[in-house]
Formats: C-alpha cells, sequence, structure tokens
C-alpha cells in the first residue's frame, strides 16, 4: 500500500501518500496505521520525517496519535483551524465580488433543497435564529447568527461535500457577513430588510415551495452593495 519516498520534501510526499491512500478507499475513518517503525521502514524514510508528516496531518484533523495505541485515521477536518482555501484565496488577492458568486452557487442549490426537505423543528431553529438575531444588541452579535441562519440551511440540505466546502471557506464567508452587517448597520432600514429577507426564506421553506424558496435567497443576496464593501 505505501510505496518508497525519493524526492520532494520528505514529509509532504508522506502526506500525499496518505491522503491518496485514504482518496483510493483503501484507508478510512478508524482504521490503524501501521507502527511509525514500519511506515518509516516501507517508505524508506527517517523516523523524524515521519513524525513531522504524521504532525501535520494531525493538525489538519486526519490524523489522531492515542498514545499507547498508535495513529488513526479520522475525519475531524471540520473541526480544525487548517482553511487551505480560504488562506489561497486571500494569498491570491481575492475579492468580494468572488465570495458572492461562491455564496450564490451554494445557497441557490440549498434553500431549494431545504424547502424540499426540512422538518418543522428544522424551521423552527430558522424563525428562532432570526428572533434572536433581531434581538442581538451588536453587529458582531448578528454576524454571528447571520452565519449561523446561512450555515443551518446548508445543513438542512445534508449535503456533506457543500457544507465540507462551506467550512473550508468559513474565514472568507465570516468576513464576508462581518463587512455586510457592518454596512446594514449603517444604512437606515438596512438591518431590517435582512430581517425580512430572512423570514420570507423560511416561509417558503415551511411551505416546501422550492421555486419561492429560490426567488427568495436570489432577492437576498442580489441586493449585497458589494460597492460598498471594503469602504
Amino acid at each position: 500500500m505505501f510505496s518508497n519516498v525519493h524526492s520532494k520534501s520528505v514529509s509532504q510526499i508522506i502526506i500525499e501518500q496518505i491522503q491518496d491512500i485514504i482518496m483510493s478507499g483503501k484507508l478510512k475513518a478508524g482504521d490503524v496505521l501501521p507502527s511509525e517503525r514500519e511506515l518509516a521502514e516501507t517508505m524508506n524514510v527517517s523516523r523524524p520525517a515521519l513524525r513531522e508528516a504524521l504532525k501535520a496531518l494531525e493538525v489538519m484533523g486526519i490524523v489522531e496519535c492515542h498514545q499507547g495505541r498508535g495513529n488513526f485515521i479520522v475525519n475531524k477536518v471540520s473541526e480544525n483551524f487548517y482553511k487551505p482555501m480560504s488562506l489561497a484565496f486571500k494569498l491570491s488577492n481575492g475579492d468580494y465580488s468572488e465570495i458572492l458568486e461562491l455564496r450564490k452557487m451554494v445557497e441557490f442549490y440549498t434553500v431549494p433543497k431545504a424547502a424540499r426537505c426540512a422538518s418543522p423543528l428544522d424551521v423552527a431553529h430558522l424563525y428562532g435564529l432570526i428572533h434572536q438575531m433581531r434581538q442581538a444588541e451588536t453587529p458582531s452579535e448578528k454576524s454571528h447568527l447571520d452565519r449561523l441562519f446561512h450555515s443551518e440551511i446548508a445543513s438542512i440540505s445534508n449535503n456533506s461535500l457543500i457544507s465540507s466546502t462551506l467550512n473550508d471557506a468559513s474565514y472568507l464567508l465570516d468576513s464576508f457577513t462581518d463587512e455586510t452587517i457592518r454596512i446594514s448597520s449603517f444604512e437606515g432600514d438596512s438591518l431590517e430588510e435582512i430581517y425580512n429577507e430572512h423570514t420570507k426564506i423560511v416561509d417558503a421553506i415551511k411551505d416546501h415551495d422550492e421555486e419561492l424558496s429560490l426567488e427568495m435567497i436570489k432577492l437576498h443576496l442580489e441586493g449585497i452593495r458589494l460597492d460598498l464593501m471594503g469602504k
């Protein structure tokens, strides 16, 4: 399953091999890796290089070390702080218009899907988040609840790949939401409009009206003032 490492950064090659084996299905969550001695011999690498790679995989949420039991494959990617998509985007000087495009791609799917399969409990939770957002006293609190609102809709759509993508882009989406709430706080009735738009989205989800829910999320996202963001 594992092969010799000949070139590149040794630890990077080890990481790539383990990732490739996971992607092939030969390793899955709960599996234990061979001992460090076995891995080092099989891959023809030094123990320090192997430990460096395993530590990096642990930071990424892919490997977890249990003292005395070994290194296990885990699925904690969504819990770790390593967000390569967000970091790569910032380092390549991406702008808010691209984040909005990502939101449209995702939410034009997740909102109608939520309308199709949301339970009464899901709907009650969404209405509750709108109420909490109205009652929140600071822009920071309102922004946090706004993110929870859209994240909950994505969860209701029950697509793990979309949820993973949103998690990986969470730094970007958080900063985007912070900025929209900041702008709305100084733009007359803009915050009230956000509450009303959220309510109309949930009304459509409650009625299982996929077409109307799509119209409402389009109205909500297309009203975002990109021209004021970052100023």
